[in-house]
């Protein structure tokens, strides 16, 4: 059974995975509808978050396949090679936003974001975050223990050429990590 269709299939997990994990399969894919990839390959909503930005598997095939994000605000790029990274992601640092916002920092940067934000959403929001976290990982099959943060950063600067979205009207979208820092330090 897919990824997806467990989700599907279990309401209580499709449930944690909107709260507090911002995963949600039911939410309208608006965003990206104006939007094609550079190379002609194919893009398929996947889930979107509450802030109205969107998941795409990229290609063709399964659910193996390359996720592009698109922020309602048109920043766009690579966040994982395959729905179970991104769903490793989205459960392991469901901020992961704010932390990929220190890529300059490289990977420790964003490592040191996330312990940070953690901690915070553990003490002001969701107390018991691990325990859903848990939850969510054995249903899943996911292992949290994945550098998310290094897996993010090198899909984001792996957007170009291939993965650039370009709007209909002709211009690329901002991309989550500038081309020229796609070789930086991680």
């Amino acid at each position: 059974m897919s990824l997806l269709q467990r989700i599907r299939g279990d309401r209580e997990l499709a449930g944690l995975l909107v709260h507090p994990f911002d995963f949600d399969l039911d939410r309208p894919y608006w965003v990206g509808e104006d939007e094609e990839l550079r190379s002609g390959a194919r893009k398929e909503a996947a889930a979107g978050r509450a802030s109205g930005a969107g998941y795409f598997l990229c290609g063709e095939g399964g659910e193996e396949r390359p996720v592009l994000y698109l922020s309602s605000d048109g920043v766009t790029g690579l966040v994982a090679d395959s729905l179970a990274d991104l769903l490793t992601l989205v459960v392991a640092a469901p901020w992961w936003p704010d932390c990929l916002g220190r890529w300059r920092e490289g990977a420790a940067g964003m490592r040191a974001a996330h312990a940070l934000l953690r901690a915070e959403a553990v003490a002001d929001e969701v107390p018991d975050l691990a325990d859903h976290q848990e939850r969510v990982a054995a249903a899943l099959d996911l292992d949290l223990s994945a550098d998310v943060m290094g897996r993010l950063l090198a899909a984001a600067r792996r957007t170009d050429p291939e993965f650039v979205l370009v709007h209909a009207e002709g211009h690329e979208l901002e991309p989550l990590v500038p081309r020229d820092a796609a070789a930086g330090a991680g």
